[in-house]
């Protein structure tokens, strides 16, 4: 059983928190602020930035220690859409110091009981395991005010708190048709078949909020045929209130629901941009380098080579043959991903390096600073047989234009010609009106 906390919003100028909640894990946690925006910060922002720069360069850590939650500065910035922020610290309720308050899942419920939970947990500043800004950019917009529950991790205790909407919306004045609806693109049908109810987990993880939402079926038609040769579907929700997402729940008389198709790279839609020698795979040990150009339209593009395995340094997508830093790949982490390292070269200079790591497959690196979406870039391989592969991509935005395609291939390969081509989405929206939930369609995970 939750315990409602109801407070009055205080000053700008208060250094109180908004409220304070036991945790019963021996914390009381507590919320300093909510904020909207695509742009947050919070705590002191600019006027000692020379001095943390200083005190890094000298390898100082006393002004560090003696910061507090309070004035330490933090900030959530490009969020794609506006959205809400909760920030929260926690001290513990012995002895009033500044403790971790993480191991929490925060959720906004809505006056019809559906429950909303944190897109993402941001802890970017120094110190930032003392505060956490909480991002909800699925909220119930239109309340004045938003019930915010608190459930510990540890002993799965709940409280609730009541929390004011800095901004609050009135819904659009939508109207939808039922389905099925579908539109057409060149000699390609999109359809939007129906919806069905789904949940994210049927017994979802102790930091997960259990969502019921819709799920939109589609279809890719060429006439009456079903096409192959496509990715699934990418596809998100909006409601009249400006919430998108996927987990938008099932109150909304109307939804707006986007779906993206993309051509699989070995499809013959994929636009072919460079193709690169013959090249061995089986070596695991050294570098092939190719550095061959190509072009998208205005932007340039080079091939940088293929790799083996490991980790490999970029600063400002320049790689690094000999970088001052050391990187490797994340503890229990991901077989491959991104990681980003700082280091302070002079008293007034911090400079960022990423690091891209690949613990047991060879990577093509592609640099295209200045490509954007919605169009990708994607590296397929054809081999001595005539058979084509495709490659899996690191990440579809890039890191400072650097693109990592990964090859996973059968082990009777031995050369491959890879091939950079362009893959051009299709693309179609609709308006619809939700369906009555008793005759929905649901799937085996709802109870």
């Amino acid at each position: 059983m939750g315990v409602a906390i109801f407070w009055v919003v205080r000053s700008a100028e208060s250094q109180k928190p908004l409220a304070a909640i036991p945790l019963g894990d021996g914390r009381i946690l507590q919320i300093e602020a909510v904020t909207y925006g695509t742009n947050h910060h919070l705590g002191n922002q600019s006027s000692d930035n020379l001095l943390s720069r200083l005190t890094a360069w000298l390898l100082n850590s006393l002004y560090q220690r003696r910061s507090t939650a309070k004035n330490t500065e933090s900030w959530v910035t490009g969020l794609d859409v506006p959205s809400l922020v909760v920030w929260v610290n926690a001290v513990s309720a012995v002895a009033g110091t500044n403790v971790d308050c993480q191991a929490i899942r925060m959720e906004l419920v809505n006056d019809h009981d559906e429950h909303f939970g944190t897109a993402t947990s941001a802890w970017t500043g120094r110190q930032t395991f003392w505060r956490v800004g909480h991002v909800f950019k699925v909220y119930p917009r239109d309340e004045t005010n938003l019930t915010l529950r608190v459930t510990t991790w540890k002993n799965n205790q709940s409280s609730v708190v009541i929390i004011p909407n800095p901004h609050v919306v009135r819904p659009a004045e939508w109207t939808g048709a039922d389905l099925p609806q579908q539109t057409n693109f060149a000699d390609l049908n999109i359809v939007l078949a129906r919806l069905r109810l789904r949940t994210n987990a049927l017994s979802p993880r102790y930091y997960e909020t259990r969502t019921v939402y819709w799920d939109p079926v589609w279809e890719l038609r060429c006439g009456s045929e079903k096409v192959t040769g496509w990715t699934k579907p990418e596809w998100l929700a909006e409601d009249p209130l400006g919430n998108r997402g996927q987990y938008l729940g099932t109150n909304q008389p109307f939804l707006r629901f986007s779906a993206t198709f993309y051509p699989a790279a070995t499809n013959v839609a994929a636009k072919l941009l460079a193709a690169l020698p013959l090249s061995p795979v089986t070596n695991k040990e050294s570098v092939v380098w190719w550095n061959q150009a190509a072009r998208q339209g205005t932007n340039g593009i080079l091939v940088l080579g293929l790799f083996p395995p490991g980790t490999r340094v970029f600063e400002n997508g320049q790689l690094l043959t000999n970088p001052p830093v050391k990187t490797g790949p994340v503890r229990n982490g991901a077989p491959s991903g991104w990681t980003g390292i700082s280091q302070a070269v002079s008293p007034l200079k911090l400079v960022h390096y990423n690091s891209h790591y690949s613990i047991t497959n060879c990577v093509i690196y592609v640099s295209a600073p200045n490509f954007s979406g919605p169009a990708r870039l994607a590296v397929r391989l054809r081999d001595e047989q005539g058979r084509y592969w495709e490659t899996k991509a690191g990440s579809q935005r890039g890191v400072n234009g650097i693109y990592p395609f990964l090859l996973e291939l059968p082990s009777d390969v031995v050369h491959v010609t890879p091939e950079l081509v362009l893959l051009s989405p299709v693309e179609a929206t609709f308006t619809v009106k939700t369906p009555s939930i008793s005759v929905a369609t649901s799937d085996p995970a709802l109870p």
